[in-house]
């Protein structure tokens, strides 16, 4: 007897089909939440939505609107560093004092010693950037945590920062049309400080995703040790990082002066917690490795909307603290569920573990290795 072709032909399972086409959908709904910033993104959305909805002839204001971007960007700046910093594991409590001195320098160089208005600005960024980098070289060569690191930093930061202020406010004096470059009302009725942070997190985001230390960041962030071993140049990348959050906080610093005519001791006083909220907010683990410059850009927007909502439709100021740590607390849950059930594959150890691999987030070549080592 002679099989048929029917006899012959393989047959299909339905349930194995069923599967296939579960898969499919799986990894296409796993591509969007593997994204850090979608939860900001999504609180962003709602959080306009409300607002929207109980006070739409305030909320939609261009007043509104200038106060929420213009709150923004003087943290989103900050923020924006502070991230950087965080996926690779470390954190900057001295930000908030760096953006208080950095005002301070530039009453110093342009009102006592009399500097052109470049000269000022660029003097100032240079004093913050240095800031930071004293955290960083302190970090690798005493091994301590950041958190204690920075924490003592900031003290001794503030308490120059009062005697040179001798707690009092002071008058910073500064050429009309460079104040008006740097913090003016000119970006279509906004001021400038929002184009000033939009490109600070332009270029901060290139770095992270585009060059090898931003690659080396992420893998420091997961496990410095396994970093290490691969080739990554630990201490280099840790320094600049933190003098990157310090270049940020002077931008910040620079821009809140310039705007206000004035710095006094209290200046930047709190401003570390709320950049570290807008990074958790944006996406970012405090156990580093894992982060998003564009959700903490959300995060900030966020932040901002939320303050000036909850004022537009009667609440106290404190509201915002009580607000804010209860979506810190969320966010937080939220990325760990995220992570464990869309990012890390299940060889891998937890976020809030070492991990071993660190392959994974960023390739070396044979060239790589050996600039590294160099």
């Amino acid at each position: 007897m002679t099989m048929s072709d029917a006899d012959v032909e393989p047959r299909t399972n339905p349930a194995g089909n069923g599967n296939a086409r579960r898969g499919r959908v799986n990894s296409v709904l796993r591509r969007p939440l593997q994204r850090p910033e979608l939860a900001s993104l999504g609180g962003l959305v709602a959080a306009f939505t409300v607002f929207t909805i109980m006070r739409p002839d305030l909320f939609l204001s261009q007043d509104n609107g200038i106060n929420v971007t213009s709150l923004a960007a003087q943290y989103g700046i900050v923020a924006v560093g502070v991230t950087a910093l965080m996926i690779a594991g470390h954190f900057d409590l001295s930000v908030g004092t760096i953006v208080g001195l950095t005002g301070w320098a530039m009453y110093y160089f342009g009102n006592e010693l009399n500097f052109p208005a470049p000269l000022t600005v660029i003097c100032a960024l240079a004093v913050g950037t240095l800031l930071g980098a004293i955290n960083g070289i302190i970090q690798v060569r005493t091994g301590l945590p950041s958190f204690i690191i920075t924490l003592a930093t900031s003290l001794v930061y503030r308490g120059i920062l009062t005697m040179k202020t001798s707690g009092f406010p002071v008058v910073v004096r500064f050429p009309h049309s460079f104040s008006e470059v740097l913090a003016g009302q000119h970006l279509f009725g906004f001021r400038m400080s929002l184009l000033w942070f939009l490109l600070v997190a332009v270029l901060v985001a290139l770095f992270m995703v585009r060059t090898r230390m931003g690659n080396w960041a992420f893998a420091i962030g997961q496990s410095p040790t396994a970093a290490r071993n691969l080739g990554v140049p630990v201490a280099r990348t840790t320094i600049t990082l933190f003098a990157l959050s310090g270049f940020t906080s002077a931008v910040a610093g620079i821009i809140v002066a310039v705007q206000y005519f004035s710095i006094d001791a209290n200046r930047g006083t709190g401003w570390e917690l709320i950049a570290i909220a807008m990074a958790v907010i944006g996406g970012t683990l405090l156990t580093g490795g894992y982060g998003s410059v564009l959700g903490t850009v959300l995060g900030a927007f966020m932040y901002a909307m939320v303050s000036a909502g909850l004022l537009l439709i009667g609440l106290q100021g404190y509201w915002v603290n009580i607000f804010l740590g209860v979506v810190v607390l969320v966010a937080v849950l939220i990325n760990q569920i995220v992570i464990r059930r869309f990012v890390m594959s299940p060889d891998r150890a937890a976020p809030d573990q070492p991990i071993g691999a660190v392959a994974g987030a960023v390739i070396f070549d044979e060239d790589t290795r050996s600039e590294a080592r160099a």
